[in-house]
């Protein structure tokens, strides 16, 4: 499972049933274990990154209309984590473990509902939304906005959102990281560090990374010439759309199709 950075108005809960993943929220970026949750609320930046680990996750995903609140979630604030354990490379406290208890239960519970759609299993899971959405707040409890905002430079978050959103629309342009810097009103410098920590991958990489994800569906759902795909998806030529491709794939598009 390998997530670019993105970001959307649902909420995504995750709990790591077996092996380990690479998650980044906001800023944080964190290696989730076995036992271990993380929330993802609206609007925040996020990815995930499964790399060859063999591993086994659980991913709650819905619109915070379904627990009466439509215009984003948590409604005041921010969550003062977005992970449990709270602190990196940590043991559990007694009270953290008591959280992943009772989170892990109600996730699980849904997902039973889900697969085996019952009679009401609907009606029952809106309603263990609603619980993991309470507890979730019991265990991790909101900060005031202005902590949240001085914490995780929101303002630069909100631009770094409107960014990512224009680079999926436009990555087929020769899109430089002068371009990125320009757009979010930063130095190259502080750009370039921002949005590795921000995405967990250079500029260049994230922009190749779309074109190829492009790039993939145009081949699986077209007849187009490589050349014609290549330049469609924002490579000059087909020897920089062979050469990326492999970096990123391991082989090249023609074996791909």
């Amino acid at each position: 499972m390998n997530f670019l950075a993105h970001w959307h108005h649902d909420l995504e809960f995750i709990y790591v049933r077996e092996g380990s993943i690479q998650i980044g929220i906001n800023s944080e970026t964190r290696l989730l274990k076995a036992g271990e949750f993380s929330v993802c609320g609206s609007g925040e930046i996020h990815y995930y990154d499964q790399g060859k680990s063999d591993s086994e996750v659980l991913m709650i995903i819905f619109n915070p209309r379904l627990i009466g609140s439509p215009a984003g979630w948590p409604e005041k604030g921010g969550l003062s984590s977005s992970f449990i354990p709270y602190q990196k490379d940590t043991v559990p406290s007694e009270f953290e473990q008591q959280a992943l208890v009772e989170l892990s239960a109600v996730m699980e519970r849904i997902a039973e509902e889900h697969e085996r759609g019952l009679e009401h299993s609907e009606t029952i899971m809106i309603g263990l939304l609603h619980l993991l959405g309470g507890l979730t707040l019991r265990y991790m409890p909101t900060t005031s906005p202005q902590l949240r905002r001085s914490a995780r430079s929101e303002n630069h978050l909100k631009i770094m959102q409107e960014l990512l959103n224009y680079l999926e629309e436009h990555c087929h342009l020769p899109l430089t990281l002068q371009d990125g810097a320009d757009r979010a009103a930063m130095s190259v410098f502080h750009f370039s560090r921002f949005f590795k920590n921000v995405t967990g991958m250079n500029y260049n990489t994230y922009l190749n990374e779309l074109r190829i994800r492009r790039a993939e569906k145009m081949i699986a759902e077209t007849d187009e010439k490589l050349i014609h795909i290549a330049l469609e998806c924002g490579f000059g030529n087909v020897r920089t759309f062979n050469r990326v491709f492999r970096q990123l794939r391991g082989g090249t598009p023609s074996q791909w199709r």
